[in-house]
């Protein structure tokens, strides 16, 4: 199937705020620049609003419906292998590098590693909730239910995440809170016109602005850390995916645009790779004695982004690393 160029720049770009937000998100939980709190919460705040939805639609945006058991069974072994395995070599690295150096905000023990099957590590829970939203819909779609009743049941499923009136598993509560993202993602591929509609980009700007003024002013204390979604953060959220996606899709591509476009094309490698990375590099920054926080958070920005396209170089040169980043395309890339 032939790449969608503006996709790919949407990945490129959404990827690596979602570098920086993490780079942010690191160095603001250390408690050492607190003088620089007001720029960290607001851009946190932001980035952290509209790149989790974005990236969710994203996928729903290339999910190809399925007609049948056959087909949807084939398709979920597929996501099984290629979300599966890097989850779990990911999971293990991640807590091996915490283990190796303490000096982390949230320490995972080995013993975590146990339940990964119902409890994600720290960023990977995208992988995870990801996989089940695909085993979600899928079952939807060989239903034949309407494209307009199954985001009426994903929205209805939103409310009871948001609601927390029933403590659910954390694979029903991820599910039920983003497969909306997901969908909305697909029905703006199904009705690709939408993305051409400027009163629709009007509407969305004015709920996003209107969104994140609710999210500042009631969302409390940690209104910025908003990874997950919340009754104060979820118009902002839903809002941001036809208005990022507008934008995305009107971009003209220069040379900055291509290198995001290339970029775009190993987001999940880039993903993978990119907290570890980050993690390490700040650390290592800080015991050498490195004060400046704009030095800090620009070294460690480049660093973490460097060593994930390293890695990409890598993968596209040693066919076996796709065993770890991309598994099932190994058989493929082997017989080259």
């Amino acid at each position: 199937m032939k790449r969608i160029a503006w996709l790919d720049l949407a990945k490129g770009i959404t990827i690596f705020f979602v570098v920086l937000v993490h780079v942010l998100e690191g160095i603001y939980k250390t408690g050492q620049y607190r003088q620089f709190n007001f720029f960290a919460e607001a851009t946190m705040g932001i980035l952290f609003t509209f790149v989790m939805p974005v990236f969710f639609a994203l996928s729903g945006f290339v999910y190809k419906p399925v007609s049948g058991c056959k087909e949807l069974l084939a398709g979920l072994k597929k996501k099984i292998i290629s979300l599966g395995v890097p989850y779990i070599i990911f999971s293990v690295i991640y807590v091996m590098l915490q283990q190796l150096g303490t000096d982390v905000h949230h320490l995972n023990s080995w013993q975590d590693l146990a339940h990964i099957g119902v409890l994600p590590i720290g960023y990977l829970w995208y992988l995870y909730v990801l996989f089940f939203v695909f085993v979600l819909v899928g079952l939807l779609s060989i239903l034949n239910i309407s494209p307009i009743l199954q985001l009426t049941i994903y929205l209805l499923l939103l409310v009871l995440s948001l609601s927390q009136t029933i403590h659910l598993p954390y694979i029903l509560q991820g599910v039920c809170m983003w497969t909306s993202s997901f969908y909305i993602g697909y029905l703006l591929k199904k009705k690709s016109l939408m993305l051409h509609d400027r009163l629709l980009f009007i509407m969305s700007v004015a709920l996003f602005a209107l969104g994140c003024i609710v999210q500042a002013n009631f969302g409390g204390s940690t209104w910025f850390v908003t990874d997950m979604m919340t009754p104060t953060d979820v118009l902002a959220k839903l809002s941001s995916i036809p208005l990022f996606l507008y934008l995305f899709s009107h971009i003209k591509l220069g040379s900055v645009g291509n290198y995001f476009t290339d970029c775009g094309r190993y987001s999940l490698i880039i993903y993978l790779v990119h907290a570890p990375a980050a993690s390490v590099i700040r650390i290592v920054l800080q015991k050498l004695g490195l004060e400046s926080y704009v030095l800090l958070v620009f070294l460690t920005l480049i660093s973490a982004w460097c060593i994930s396209l390293l890695v990409v170089r890598l993968v596209q040169n040693i066919p076996w690393l796709s065993l770890v980043f991309n598994p099932y395309q190994y058989p493929h890339r082997k017989q080259k």
